[in-house]
């Protein structure tokens, strides 16, 4: 508080409802995990993808949001429904050419994950 009573323009910022449930000193560490990842996570966003989890895999465009607590992905194929991913930002799994995220069993490549496999919908 300023010397006035007043709160501070930074006490005034108001919090995410992902993460208001969240501790200060975990909100924080979320911040620094994003302010490393983000640049990266979103230049993915809008690309051509593998989606994968198991036995499954086929390709899509990825579009790819982010917040204070992670990422969502909405992930848009012509040969599969529509899907909706999301991952904190502490699981995440980001590489040069995929993402994904720990326990969540997803991931997203530009090449095919397992091309022995192929897809319901053709070869890789």
């Amino acid at each position: 508080m300023d010397t006035d009573g007043s709160k501070t323009e930074e006490e005034n910022v108001p919090i995410a409802a992902a993460v208001a449930g969240l501790s200060e000193e975990e909100r924080v560490r979320l911040s620094e995990i994003r302010q490393r990842l983000e640049a990266h996570v979103t230049a993915f966003d809008g690309r051509e993808m593998w989606y994968q989890e198991r036995m499954l895999q086929f390709t899509g465009i990825a579009n790819i949001t982010t917040d204070e607590w992670g990422v969502r992905v909405r992930f848009e194929s012509e040969n599969f429904r529509t899907l909706t991913l999301s991952g904190r930002w502490d699981v995440l799994l980001v590489y040069s050419e995929s993402l994904g995220a720990q326990y969540c069993g997803w991931s997203l490549s530009f090449e095919c994950p397992l091309p022995e496999l192929g897809t319901s919908y053709g070869r890789c």
